[in-house]
């Protein structure tokens, strides 16, 4: 039950499959204990690795308030956690040097995945090559590997393999590293999904489907960042249209209802109980990977750039002011998804290790481009106001402003516990106190919407309560003549230009990377 629901373990697992071969294992070690014979082969020592991966995998989930620990675990979770790791390590180091197999391959996986949720970015990424070497070596590149498989068999090893390739283009993109797995050397299917239908009307959905989209967004988010020669097409505004609206027709359009981005069908939540928390990391993937899309057009006019980075050749084009709008509000969606799924995991399971790592950097991710499109506008507003020229004001731009206050107390809220999210307030700290005076100075937030800000700013962010109330007092004492003074524009926005993907958040030690140890 507790690996059904947290669902950690189903990308590279068929759980009737494993099961029955855990069972077998089970008894050939008890058969071992009594005979005092130990007929242990390489394979069993594999699967036994699996085992603890798992296990370590699950570790991470707790303290969790639906699953308690208390009486069931006889010692501290941590040092339950790190026995387990030690003797992980060590039975892997006794198999280095031995063929690998499909078990070998999804025992490694499972390595990257729990080294990912604490970045540890390195040696998660020096396990994901071994394991993307392992998986080439057993063939699982290939639609016709030479040997004869069933259809099960078959469809577990494309999970297999396209999950990898999830991960390869997942890293890629955040940390700017070439691809471990090259376009064009692979002919294995994508998966078929055909196995555990948990409904086949109105359309097919198992447990895997969500994955399925996750590697087409992989592949479509492959084809629009990969080669650095390709870097023109992403400030190309008819370009980026036609990608959109492919992203539209292949990624969004194709969703069946259970994962629908607007009122999608919860009527099989109860069915697969992980189901509401796939279907919004699903959500949340979709729309960063758009956003993505438009990252380039946060500062159309280049009036933030101030000769620090690449000039954008499309000036003050209605379709690039167009795509910065779409920018704002996919981000704002991004910034709605992180919360829903910081709801899904609630706020007192501070041992759910995802926290550590991926919701907070999207959340400064999303932030940042958000922040940088608002004080764009800003700018761009200041510098028609200098030549005497009035612009009509975005009805939306307070909408836009209160997402990204309010998914910045979130990042404030989280700070306390982890380091990702503390690093991130302080890198986003001189643009939100700009952004707040700017807005206030300018009184394009009417009364309501202020009073909105001001709850939520006095809403409790833990720690950061009296770093708040400090930044509220010294907000408030700016005039009407701040914004003619004009904007100071964070040192890392050149960074943030030039990269499509995240990977500008670690290409700064003093930002993120000495986290990623």
């Amino acid at each position: 039950m507790f690996l059904q629901e947290m669902n950690r373990v189903h990308e590279m697992i068929h759980a009737p499959s494993f099961q029955s071969k855990y069972n077998a294992w089970w008894i050939a070690q008890e058969q071992n204990d009594i005979s005092g014979e130990n007929n242990t082969s390489d394979e069993d020592l594999n699967f036994g690795l699996l085992v603890i991966r798992i296990c370590l995998i699950s570790t991470q989930c707790l303290p969790h308030s639906k699953f308690p620990t208390e009486g069931i675990i006889k010692i501290s979770r941590n040092h339950l956690e790190q026995w387990l790791y030690s003797m992980a390590d060590d039975i892997d180091k006794s198999l280095q040097s031995k063929k690998p197999s499909l078990v070998t391959v999804q025992h490694r996986f499972y390595h990257v995945c729990y080294l990912k949720a604490y970045a540890r970015i390195r040696e998660c990424w020096s396990i994901l090559s071994a394991t993307v070497k392992d998986a080439h070596e057993v063939g699982l590149h290939l639609k016709d590997p030479g040997i004869r498989l069933s259809e099960l068999e078959m469809e577990i090893r494309r999970r297999s393999f396209w999950t990898l390739y999830i991960w390869d283009r997942f890293m890629s993109a955040f940390f700017g590293h070439w691809p471990l797995i090259p376009e064009g050397y692979f002919d294995i299917e994508p998966p078929h999904d055909n196995i555990q239908a948990l409904s086949l009307r109105p359309y097919v959905l198992t447990p895997f489907t969500d994955r399925v989209f996750l590697v087409k967004l992989a592949r479509f988010l492959s084809a629009f960042m990969s080669p650095p020669s390709w870097q023109h097409d992403r400030v190309d505004s008819i370009v980026i249209a036609d990608f959109t609206q492919r992203f539209q027709q292949v990624i969004i359009d194709q969703l069946p209802y259970a994962f629908w981005l607007d009122n999608p069908d919860t009527s099989w939540d109860s069915v697969d109980l992980s189901l509401a928390g796939k279907r919004e990391m699903l959500h949340l993937s979709i729309w960063v990977t758009k956003a993505s899309l438009y990252k380039a057009f946060a500062d159309p006019c280049s009036s933030l750039q101030q000769q620090k980075g690449p000039t954008l050749k499309h000036g003050s084009d209605p379709l690039a002011l167009a795509h910065r709008r779409t920018l704002m509000e996919t981000t704002c969606k991004v910034i709605s998804s992180i919360g829903n799924l910081y709801s899904l995991l609630g706020d007192e399971e501070a041992g759910s290790a995802e926290k550590l790592f991926l919701l907070p950097v999207c959340l400064v991710e999303a932030l940042a481009t958000l922040g940088v499109c608002l004080l764009s506008i800003r700018a761009d507003e200041r510098t028609l106001s200098l030549d005497g020229i009035q612009c009509a004001t975005d009805t939306d731009l307070p909408q836009r402003y209160l997402a990204f206050s309010s998914g910045y107390g979130l990042l404030c809220r989280q700070s306390p516990r982890h380091a990702m999210a503390r690093k991130g307030v302080n890198m986003l700290k001189g643009l939100h106190d700009t952004l707040h005076a700017s807005f206030r100075a300018t009184d394009i937030l009417d009364t309501y919407v202020g009073e909105t800000l001001e709850t939520e700013f006095r809403k409790g962010y833990g720690a950061a309560a009296c770093q708040m109330e400090h930044a509220l007092e010294s907000l408030h004492s700016y005039d009407g003549e701040g914004v003619q003074r004009g904007f100071p524009v964070p040192e890392w926005v050149p960074s943030f230009m030039a990269s499509p993907g995240r990977s500008w958040l670690f290409h700064d030690d003093t930002a993120f990377a000495d986290l990623m140890a």
